[in-house]
């Protein structure tokens, strides 16, 4: 009998340690068992992806370098998973191209693993003499990058063979309260994700509203085509269903968007976008992360600030009607400490949530007709970050 393993990735914080935990989840979501068998790296544990036929999971450590030799290296990392306990040993590690990688992504065969990095919001001052002689002072930002690194049949990483370097910037000067206003002067990359097809790799990038389709094949990305969003959007997370639509939240303007996407051309066409918030909300808000339901009925969201999970409902043209929305994880302090990831299990009959402001992951029952969610049971774990499942 399969059982379903949830690796959830912890933040350092206060005395405790970073790291990854293991659970056993059962009977539909009822039960979640920790196996006690995780490790304690990466200490800043962000997105996690799971590859089934090498047994293998991956992690990114969101921090960023001290630039001291002395200090660990902000590394994307491979984990061994044990068939029959589920235990993680580490395999090895690559230096991430750039810093905060936020965003990590198995590729099609498991022959490469791809990354985004989002980079700080704090600037450097370079001094610089300029044309006519004089000098001045410049500032300059963390490179934000989408990376390729091939992988060996064990699952293991090799040194990155691809990296795009992204560029360009948002509405600057802003009234954004991350990073003081900075959060739109460098580009911010924040997910990669393969598509149904398997042609295409698909990267958000918040500051200059842009989502980059970039063609997989060999050891070089091909840039596709580029989607522009409107100003002070900010393009954050997306996912695909498999009836030829791509959902994306947008972190700045609090609204969810639906697409058409051509999986020859790796085109995006717009058709939809709906508000996630609720009518008369006026607090700082920064959404996060989207799954959709394997059937495609359903697609949810959740929101920073109002710190909620919002559920739509899809019709076959992908427009998005609210149907539902839930308080999850009140946090009263920054919304980028509040509940940032959630995943439905295989079958979507339940959803997976690492509540962080209450150090606990919690289950709910998906209602496979109004797509409501009820909450069926919790288990205490650390400052929980990410989910990511194996079904073994």
């Amino acid at each position: 009998m399969s059982k379903l393993i949830a690796y959830v990735g912890r933040a350092a914080t206060g005395d405790s340690c970073g790291g990854i935990d293991v659970l056993e989840i059962g009977e539909g979501g009822k039960t979640i068992t920790p196996l006690n068998n995780g490790v304690d790296e990466p200490e800043y544990a962000g997105f996690l992806d799971y590859a089934k036929g090498t047994h293998t999971l991956y992690a990114v450590d969101e921090r960023k370098d001290s630039g001291r030799k002395a200090d660990p290296a902000t590394t994307v990392m491979s984990f061994k998973a044990d068939p029959s306990t589920h235990g993680l040993t580490l395999l090895n590690k690559q230096p991430t191209m750039g810093c905060s990688c936020a965003s990590v992504c198995v590729g099609p065969d498991e022959k490469y693993l791809f990354t985004a990095s989002h980079g700080k919001f704090d600037c450097v001052i370079k001094v610089v003499e300029t044309t006519d002689g004089k000098w001045a002072n410049t500032f300059v930002y963390d490179d934000s990058t989408v990376a390729q690194y091939p992988l060996n049949a064990d699952g293991s990483i090799e040194p990155a063979c691809d990296v795009h370097v992204l560029t360009g910037a948002g509405m600057d000067p802003n009234d954004s309260p991350q990073g003081g206003g900075h959060s739109q002067a460098s580009p911010h990359c924040h997910i990669v994700k393969v598509d149904p097809s398997g042609k295409f790799l698909v990267a958000c990038e918040k500051a200059s509203e842009k989502i980059y389709v970039y063609r997989l094949g060999g050891d070089k990305l091909v840039l596709a085509s580029i989607y522009q969003a409107p100003l002070r959007t900010g393009p954050r997370h997306c996912i695909f269903d498999n009836n030829g639509h791509m959902f994306m939240t947008c972190e700045f303007s609090s609204e969810i968007w639906s697409f058409g996407f051509d999986s020859e051309t790796g085109v995006l066409s717009f058709i939809d976008k709906q508000s996630t918030v609720a009518d008369g909300f006026s607090g700082r808000n920064e959404l996060a992360t989207i799954q959709v339901t394997p059937n495609g009925k359903f697609v949810y969201v959740n929101n920073r600030g109002e710190d909620t999970i919002v559920c739509f409902s899809i019709d076959g043209d992908g427009k998005l009607t609210k149907v539902s929305s839930m308080g999850v994880g009140k946090c009263p302090a920054d919304p980028k400490d509040a509940v940032r990831d959630m995943k439905l299990s295989p079958d979507g009959s339940f959803l997976l949530v690492p509540v962080r402001p209450d150090d606990v992951v919690r289950s709910y029952a998906v209602n496979p007709d109004t797509g409501e969610l009820t909450a069926i049971t919790e288990t205490p774990v650390v400052n929980p970050v990410f989910i990511c499942f194996a079904e073994e």
